[in-house]
């Protein structure tokens, strides 16, 4: 079975896949390349764990404050132009903060440029490629979203090479470089297929049923009722300019709780996992070869699912079920794991999973939404997942700080990864 994009689109849906998959790339990478740098960050800013862990997590967190911005300016400008400027305003933002002379300062520029930067371009090339492709739609974004994998199993160890011959500032300037590259991608994107629906910018303030002829006097109840209909068709309009519509259904909650999960726990794991393994005893080149082992079982998992759910092999729903409650117990029994080859083996399986559900909760997002809804669903559930990063972000660390341990931050995190449950048992009981 072929994999088709939409009708007359060419290789244009290929060049979204791509421009995903280097969002994710960077995405993860920087995050985890930044998880890395936190023990010398922490050395060299002489702060403590759960304050260079939280100022890590709320950069893709303030940058969500950003995504229902995404529509506005896809309106305004194009995606083509949005992704691209985004992406080389990421890079230079990272070569910005190497700058930095202390956390405050590196936070503010990533948070208020990176963040953005990563969240804009996430959302407009995925909401792009649920657009293009019609069929075996699972198994091409689990290519998409295997950038993921490639970060880790990339960025983590080039991170600790690059730290160990270049410090921490020359190692910021090079990923901000490699960063760059996602404005070259933005540069080969193409206008999204048309939806067959057209739908105008903007609603009539008064239609023509409304206007009263020259020879009618306007009374003063009809004068007030024009002024409520204009502020009341100024509203609706902010409201469809933004997207705001979709959070009014259900259907918006029970994927969110998904996506704003995997979001949350994925990001953690991946900020503080180095330094819970080197606080276990392994050596930083360990740690980091743990990862590397983690990106390639989430590019397989990712992309082994997507094709079991595109040819039928395995429900959707069954498989997003099956990965949350493994990846539940990977973190749950993460404390009793000690030696080099479980901790390879559990780090495969958690991150395997939590890269399956990133690519299987899109598809479906666009099963209860449809793939017209997709910027708006997105730029919200990124805000939403945002909030709940920036309260909560930092608990690992503040636990390591108080009991010398991260043994009960990984096992909260395993109770927090099988939330999306609730979403399964929603959905079942309202169909």
């Amino acid at each position: 079975m072929g994999i088709q994009c939409g009708s007359d689109s060419g290789n244009a849906g290929w060049y979204a896949v791509l421009c995903v998959h280097v969002n994710w790339l960077l995405w993860t990478g920087l995050l985890k390349g930044l998880g890395v740098l936190l023990p010398t960050f922490q050395e060299q800013f002489t702060t403590d764990a759960w304050m260079i862990g939280g100022l890590i997590a709320s950069i893709t967190a303030v940058g969500s404050f950003a995504g229902p911005f995404s529509k506005p300016l896809v309106v305004l400008f194009g995606t083509r132009i949005v992704v691209t400027v985004c992406g080389f305003l990421l890079g230079a933002s990272v070569i910005v903060s190497s700058f930095s002379s202390n956390a405050i300062q590196m936070t503010l520029v990533l948070s208020l440029i990176t963040g953005p930067g990563l969240m804009i371009t996430n959302i407009l090339s995925r909401a792009m490629t649920g657009r293009y492709f019609t069929t075996n739609y699972a198994t091409v974004n689990g290519i998409a979203t295997a950038g993921d994998s490639v970060g880790l199993i990339s960025i983590a160890p080039l991170t600790q090479v690059l730290l160990d011959t270049y410090g921490w500032r020359g190692t910021l300037l090079l990923l901000g470089a490699i960063s760059t590259h996602l404005g070259v991608c933005g540069l080969l994107l193409r206008p999204p297929p048309p939806s067959g629906q057209v739908r105008g910018d903007y609603l009539p303030i008064i239609t023509s049923e409304e206007e009263p002829s020259a020879d009618e006097p306007r009374s003063p109840s009809v004068q007030n009722k024009s002024r409520l209909r204009i502020l009341k068709d100024a509203i609706k309009v902010q409201k469809d300019l933004f997207g705001c519509a979709v959070c009014s259904r259900a259907a918006f909650w029970i994927a969110t709780l998904f996506y704003s999960n995997h979001i949350f726990v994925d990001s953690l794991w991946l900020i503080y996992f180095v330094s819970y393994a080197e606080s276990k005893g392994f050596s930083g080149y360990e740690a980091v070869t743990f990862a590397t082992a983690a990106g390639i079982g989430n590019l397989v998992f990712k992309i082994l699912l997507g094709l079991m759910v595109d040819r039928g092999w395995l429900r959707l729903r069954f498989a997003l079920l099956l990965s949350v409650i493994i990846c539940g117990v990977a973190l749950f029994t993460l404390p009793w794991v000690n030696s080099y080859w479980l901790m390879i083996v559990n780090a495969t399986i958690f991150n395997g999973l939590i890269g399956a559900q990133a690519s299987l909760s899109d598809i479906y997002t666009r099963e209860l939404l449809g793939a017209e809804e997709l910027v708006s669903a997105f730029s919200w559930m990124d805000l939403l997942t945002a909030i709940i990063q920036i309260a909560l972000g930092f608990f690992p660390g503040w636990i390591f700080d108080q009991t010398g341990s991260y043994d009960e931050a990984f096992v909260i995190l395993g109770v927090i990864s099988l939330l999306p449950l609730l979403s399964l048992l929603v959905e079942n009981a309202i169909n």
